[in-house]
This record gives C-alpha cells, sequence and structure tokens, in this order.
C-alpha cells in the first residue's frame, strides 16, 4: 500500500492533516483502503498516537459512503487536535478540498 502512495501520489494539506491518495489499478477490489498515520514528533506517548488514530477512523466512518471508490489514501496527523469536532470539520475540508466526496 505504502509504495503505491510514494510514486505519483496527489496531496493535500489543511492546518490538521497531509493527505496523499492514489487510484487503484486493481479491478478485482473496488473498495477504497485508509490508514491514519501519527509521527512521534506529534505524539511521544503510545496512548495519545493510538487514540488519534481510532478517532481519526471514527470520523471517516461518516464519510464513507460518500468517498469515491478504488482510492488508497493516508491521512497524517501534523498537530495534536483539540477536540474531536476540529478532526471532524478538518477530515470533511480535505475531503471535499481533494475532491474525494462523490
Amino acid at each position: 500500500m505504502f509504495p503505491l502512495l510514494q510514486n505519483g501520489a496527489k496531496t493535500f494539506k489543511n492546518k490538521l492533516f497531509l493527505l496523499r491518495f492514489v487510484a487503484k489499478n486493481e479491478p478485482k477490489n473496488k473498495e477504497s483502503r485508509f490508514c491514519f498515520s501519527v509521527s512521534k514528533k506529534i505524539a511521544k506517548m503510545a496512548v495519545l498516537r493510538n487514540k488519534l488514530r481510532r478517532t481519526g477512523y471514527q470520523s471517516l466512518k461518516e464519510h464513507l459512503l460518500k468517498i469515491k471508490p478504488e482510492i488508497l489514501a493516508i491521512f497524517s496527523f501534523k498537530e495534536v487536535p483539540k477536540n474531536k469536532e476540529e478532526i471532524d470539520q478538518n477530515l470533511e475540508s480535505i475531503l471535499k478540498e481533494s475532491k474525494l466526496i462523490k
């Protein structure tokens, strides 16, 4: 998954996220795949990094039906958010900016 995202991936940024995505070329699997990443530079404690990833996946679930199929994407946190609402707002804005939402 990750080598595909390094070469030729489209990149978008906002206050909270760095989004890299590429359209898949596998005709047999039409589902999109997503990943959330939190660097140790952003959050030193593993507990906090895991909590941010889980919260990211929960926020993404609200948008899954609206997202285009056959996408490989990675969301990298650029900073620790204040609350879940900030994650929701930034996630929605970056999905609209990148035109991944149908």
